[in-house]
């Protein structure tokens, strides 16, 4: 079965054109994928132009170059996208190095088509080998890696072949007919390989905007703590380290003592802004006892916050959960010319794996000792200040 060069050129044409039109699409619709999806935009625009000045050049060593190095400089803008999408700067270095000798070598040697073939051919097997590895070390190997990987393989094949068949000819082990009988289904590999690589790089897209979803779902949108739903994903895999190791886990529950007056007497702008300055005040307060490396903080719902805190015997964690108060109590905050000082209550109970009851069951626990530490202080009159921490009782292995 013969192919028809011209024939292929239109398909890359409108191959290229139907994926440009894709990443322009995305490029303009989701902000997170806008700079890789213009690379990826830019580099079949440069196949669209490429492609037209081949067909144009057929007897002209001019347009020829000019269309071939336009697309070894696509192919390098597809691997700048891969580096892009996952946050690595472009190299524009060592494309522009690459695409410079490409011009060169068609320059000095390409007058010969087979020459002119084989500069070619080589020029993408570097930058399609460039793209590969930057796929296959990033670390996130998922199907859309996989699909790009695997269809730049098939490209990798085709073009060392034309790489192989070429250098054949330039050592007259090949004749010219020969290798045309070969030749067309060289640039099928490369347009099946292209095409089903631009389908792996939407794969990627996907990924990452379900890993984006994924993400919002887990994170409290006020405070960017995570959620009660990811609280609720984080307890199970605690819990069996915690069973692996024997090791105990603490559970404190901590809310505002009178966050509806706040409300009440400043607004709810007000409110929320109680509320991230909390979530930055226990963010803190953990990382400087050392408990964000193991422990896990939450924000649950209004203004209730969840801290696990694996491994810390009863005393160590009485402590923090008294830091965690005393601190809060220490570092008011301002919202319109009012200098407000927050209180804060807090509930904890102890943990073991030996107790034969499950994690999730203390986090009920530890909110009834939240319950009886803001019984405790309702006799504090002032508002806004801080509830006298009281212990509540734990449950011991």
């Amino acid at each position: 079965m013969e192919l028809d060069f011209i024939t292929l050129y239109i398909i890359i044409l409108l191959n290229s054109v139907g994926f440009a039109l894709v990443w322009l699409i995305i490029s303009g619709s989701y902000k997170s994928l806008h700079h890789a999806a213009r690379y990826w935009f830019m580099a079949l625009m440069m196949t669209c132009a490429g492609a037209p000045l081949l067909v144009i050049g057929e007897n002209s060593l001019g347009w020829t170059y000019a269309g071939n190095v336009l697309i070894i400089s696509g192919f390098g803008l597809l691997w700048q996208g891969v580096r892009v999408f996952y946050n690595q700067k472009p190299l524009w270095v060592i494309q522009g190095l690459l695409v410079s000798l490409v011009a060169v070598a068609l320059i000095l040697f390409g007058s010969r088509q087979a020459a002119n073939n084989l500069i070619i051919a080589t020029g993408q097997l570097f930058t399609v080998s460039f793209t590969v590895w930057t796929l296959l070390t990033n670390g996130q190997r998922h199907a859309g890696t996989w699909v790009a990987s695997g269809a730049f393989g098939v490209l990798v094949l085709g073009q060392s072949a034309e790489a192989i068949t070429n250098i054949l000819q330039l050592l007259n082990f090949l004749d010219a007919e020969t290798y045309y009988q070969y030749a067309a289904w060289f640039l099928v590999a490369a347009i099946i390989g292209t095409s089903i690589a631009n389908l792996g790089f939407l794969l990627m897209a996907v990924d990452q905007l379900k890993s984006e979803l994924q993400v919002l779902a887990m994170r409290d949108e006020l405070t960017s703590l995570p959620n009660l739903r990811a609280l609720n994903e984080r307890l199970p895999l605690i819990e069996k380290r915690a069973k692996r190791l024997q090791r105990p886990v603490t559970v404190l529950m901590m809310d505002l003592d009178k966050f509806k007056t706040i409300n009440d007497n400043y607004g709810h702008f007000a409110g929320d802004h109680a509320l991230k300055h909390l979530a930055q005040i226990l963010q803190q307060s953990i990382t400087h006892q050392g408990v964000h490396e193991t422990g896990f903080l939450a924000r649950i719902g209004g203004d209730e916050f969840c801290i696990l805190i694996p491994d810390a015997d009863l005393k160590t964690a009485t402590n923090v959960a008294e830091n965690l108060a005393r601190t809060v109590a220490d570092t008011p905050f301002n919202w319109k010319h009012n200098r407000l000082t927050l209180a804060a209550s807090i509930g904890l109970t102890h943990w073991s794996p030996s107790q034969g009851t499950s994690l999730s069951e203390s986090l009920s626990d530890a909110d009834s000792y939240l319950l009886q530490t803001k019984r405790n202080s309702q006799h504090q009159q002032k508002p806004f200040k801080i509830t006298t921490y009281q212990s509540p009782p734990a449950k011991l292995a």
